[in-house]
């Protein structure tokens, strides 16, 4: 048996990479070399993955359901964000539990988390935040 992928999870997934990639620099950085407590950092990286993630998904992953003007961008991010909280506070449980009850290194716990934590993630801002607009009569 066939099992296809659909095209819009795939780009949503290397998105999801770029956003891994910002996500455990900013959190390796903050707690390396500004001795930043993980629970702390873990936030700040969270926030800006979710930043960057807007970018790039609004750009590529939900291009047929596009945002048109400043208002619709505002309202697309403040939903994403909101959406992308939900699963970050899935991603930032995970990596505390991870690290402090398992002793797994806190950069391949924050692995596991963002996996978990990215299909929720998909789903909420696929039938929320990027929802076909309804043609208003």
């Amino acid at each position: 048996m066939y099992f296809k992928l659909p095209k819009r999870f795939i780009i949503f997934t290397f998105v999801g990479i770029s956003g891994i990639v910002v996500n455990n620099a900013i959190l390796y950085y903050a707690k390396e070399y500004l001795f930043v407590p993980i629970p702390i950092a873990s936030l700040i990286a969270i926030q800006l993955a979710i930043f960057n993630n807007f970018i790039w998904n609004h750009r590529f992953t939900w291009t047929d359901r596009e945002m048109k003007g400043f208002s619709a961008i505002r309202t697309g991010l403040i939903k994403f964000t909101m959406v992308s909280w939900i699963a970050g506070v899935l991603n930032w449980i995970i990596l505390l539990l991870l690290t402090h009850y398992a002793g797994i290194y806190y950069i391949l716990a924050n692995l596991i988390a963002i996996f978990i934590a990215s299909i929720l993630n998909y789903f909420l801002n696929d039938l929320w935040t990027f929802q076909t607009q309804r043609v208003k009569d």
